[in-house]
């Protein structure tokens, strides 16, 4: 992988790790603010309206950055202004239609789901969809130049805001009731949003020069592009917003309270989920980084170098993962009552069980993710979408059977997770084929080092009777040294890739 891919890779990471310590924090407060069942109610709205999101934008974000970088690299730059008014067009229109529907229902659709306290926060997607058009189109286009800077900014801008005035409103509003505290913390996000979308327009305006040609045709191939990758891309959000609604029934059935189900819901999504999906921060920030790489070589016919950028791509995205999935795992017990002092209460264990399951599954996760990339900077657009469905089905009945049964409850949802993921990888990797080349000394040496880790901090944590927080803190450093010492020929490989002085001429140029 080139200095340019790898740079915008880890201003991603970067960025996307400060963001999601804003998520968490933006997370904490407010559990303790909305209490365990508020929080369980923001997670099912949250869900729908992520899926709504990835509808409008999700598919037209990917598949701009690939088309820029296919217009750069065959010399067709004119064809970027066009796919950039075109787009705009057709994620305002959809977005639009899609926030005036929820807008009129809003009452009937959280009714359905068992929350009507969400109806007042739903009405907000009228504003926040078209909002999220404009955000999704402008980071598609600037992604295609592989300037991955611009994303991470607007994504930290996001996060700022609606931690600083999404906690505002939530504890204003929240006072009165449940449904308003829920409505503030969306009221934040709308903020969030709003300004994230004023910084990209100021900086494609100041920033990007479009050529100025004459008109070629945009419309194929961006819908070509756009509806399977749309469509693809909403399966899973999908997936999890039926979870939401169907969860409670389910749960009932296997003896759960409609309340307890709830919160079951809320710890599984918005506590156990928050932690978890920060080790997916670094393969999404690897796979964004690699779709417009993966795609110029692709269009420019160099085989070699898209197997050469594949595997040192999955190579940097399996050493920082592996660690950081393993390490939650391993302190879920200890930081638990650190970081949810309040709203743990009386669900420890079934945290730290859903942190062990869910740990299998944000591995398997960032595989698909990477995978996914790897498929949609080739073309392989309908793929990806039939290989989504078949896996966002299959965990949707999971979901329906497992969950009734008293034994299995809430883990029915990572356990459909596992599922879900694995599906994706094997045809994933059945029609990429030998283009995929992962190199067995780098895939295994992190594995059985983060295994001996685990262990480590295991140890560490159940032998030395220490305060909470300083345990933790020496459980993470023992555990961090261990890693890093097993994994020293990697590491030194890694340097003298991306820092050694035998470049070729092609990569100093870049």
């Amino acid at each position: 992988m080139k200095n340019g891919a790898v740079k915008g890779a880890f201003v991603l990471i970067i960025s996307g790790f400060i963001c999601k310590l804003f998520g968490a924090f933006f997370r904490l407060p407010l559990t303790n603010i909305l209490g365990i069942k508020g929080i369980g109610v923001f997670q099912m709205v949250m869900s729908l309206y992520s899926l709504l999101l990835v509808l409008v934008t999700g598919g037209v974000t990917t598949s701009l950055s690939k088309l820029v970088s296919s217009a750069r690299a065959s010399g067709q730059q004119a064809k970027i202004k066009h796919y950039l008014r075109f787009a705009l067009m057709f994620t305002l229109v959809i977005s639009a239609l899609i926030g005036v529907i929820f807008f009129i229902f809003a009452r009937n659709i959280s009714s359905v789901q068992g929350i009507p306290e969400g109806f007042v926060s739903y009405r907000l997607l009228i504003i926040l969809l078209p909002l999220g058009a404009v955000i999704g189109v402008l980071r598609g286009i600037i992604q295609g130049y592989e300037n991955m800077t611009p994303t991470a900014i607007s994504q930290i801008l996001e996060q700022i805001i609606k931690f600083a005035f999404g906690l505002l409103f939530a504890l204003w509003l929240g006072r009165t009731s449940l449904e308003r505290g829920v409505y503030g913390a969306f009221l934040g996000i709308t903020l969030s949003e709003i300004l994230a979308a004023g910084y990209l327009v100021i900086y494609m305006l100041v920033r990007v020069r479009l050529p100025r040609e004459r008109f070629q045709e945009v419309a194929r191939p961006f819908l070509s592009a756009v509806i399977p990758l749309s469509l693809g891309g909403a399966i899973i959000p999908l997936a999890h917003a039926i979870d939401s609604v169907m969860i409670v029934s389910r749960l009932s059935l296997a003896g759960i309270s409609a309340e307890k189900a709830t919160s079951l819901f809320g710890l599984q999504t918005g506590v156990v989920g928050a932690i978890l999906n920060f080790p997916l921060i670094i393969s999404l920030s690897v796979a964004m980084a690699l779709l417009p790489k993966l795609s110029f070589l692709s269009s420019k016919g160099d085989l070699s170098k898209q197997k050469q950028t594949i595997s040192t791509s999955f190579s940097l995205m399996w050493f920082f993962l592996l660690p950081f999935v393993f390490g939650i795992m391993a302190l879920a017990r200890a930081i638990y009552p650190i970081i949810y002092p309040t709203a743990i209460h009386g669900f420890l264990d079934e945290a730290v069980g859903l942190t062990l399951v869910g740990g299998i599954s944000v591995i398997l996760s960032a595989i698909m993710q990477f995978l996914l990339s790897v498929l949609q900077a080739k073309g392989y657009f309908s793929y990806s979408f039939i290989f989504c469905v078949i896996a966002g089905v299959t965990k949707i009945i999971i979901v329906f059977l497992l969950a009734a049964l008293p034994a299995v409850n809430i883990y029915a949802i990572p356990l459909s997770n596992i599922a879900l993921s694995l599906i994706v990888c094997i045809l994933a990797l059945v029609k990429l084929g030998p283009i995929v080349k992962i190199n067995y000394f780098d895939f295994f040496v992190p594995l059985l080092s983060s295994v001996i880790m685990f262990l480590v901090v295991f140890i560490i944590l159940k032998t030395l009777d220490l305060p909470s927080l300083f345990l933790v803190a020496v459980s993470i450093i023992l555990g961090g040294i261990t890693y890093l010492v097993l994994n020293y020929p990697i590491i030194k490989s890694l340097l003298i890739h991306f820092f050694g002085k035998n470049k070729s001429k092609e990569e100093k140029n870049e």
